[in-house]
């Protein structure tokens, strides 16, 4: 890890339970912004939801109202962190805290990241993750995990690439209920 990320990493450590942003600068000299949502910032969590449904090849997209938006933005457990290049979105992600119940511990569930096809390969979808990372490390979380398929190859390097591991002895399975 270079010395400028570091450095950002505990400008993040200062800043971060007050849900404000850090300021990235990749390889590329590409500045952009990432950012931990607050129930003041529907608009960036509705533009997220909607192209995370578009990237997923959704025709049709539906997204909350605002009210719903506001409520989610408002729980503690659920983290909306985004990157914005001139205050435009570029990408995100989304993690649920989960309570276990073996151990009195909590663990982070990313659920979902996309970045703006212009804009991948260029370290935001990293950034998006560390700062995740970072979030688990403040609030005690030792333990952050999420599923891709195995055909996705981009989503497995970036995975691989910002620390995680395979687990090749848990296999995911889905269910519709209902």
């Amino acid at each position: 890890m270079c010395f400028d990320t570091i450095n950002k990493l505990l400008i993040f450590y200062k800043h971060c339970l007050r849900r404000t942003s850090i300021k990235f600068s990749t390889i590329d000299t590409m500045d952009f912004t990432i950012k931990q949502l607050s129930n003041q910032d529907i608009r960036f969590a509705r533009e997220l939801f909607y192209f995370f449904q578009i990237d997923d090849g959704i025709t049709e997209p539906m997204v909350p109202s605002d009210k719903y938006i506001y409520d989610l933005l408002s729980k503690d457990d659920f983290h909306v962190i985004v990157a914005l290049q001139n205050h435009l979105l570029i990408g995100g992600l989304t993690g649920y805290e989960l309570e276990m119940y073996k151990e009195e511990i909590k663990e982070m569930f990313l659920y979902e990241i996309a970045v703006v096809e212009d804009y991948r390969k260029k370290g935001v979808a990293k950034a998006l993750i560390e700062f995740l990372k970072q979030l688990c490390v403040l609030k005690g979380i030792r333990e952050m995990y999420v599923g891709t398929s195995v055909n996705n190859t981009a989503a497995m390097k970036l995975y691989k690439s910002t620390g995680g591991q395979a687990d090749e002895d848990i296999a995911w399975f889905v269910y519709t209920c209902g």
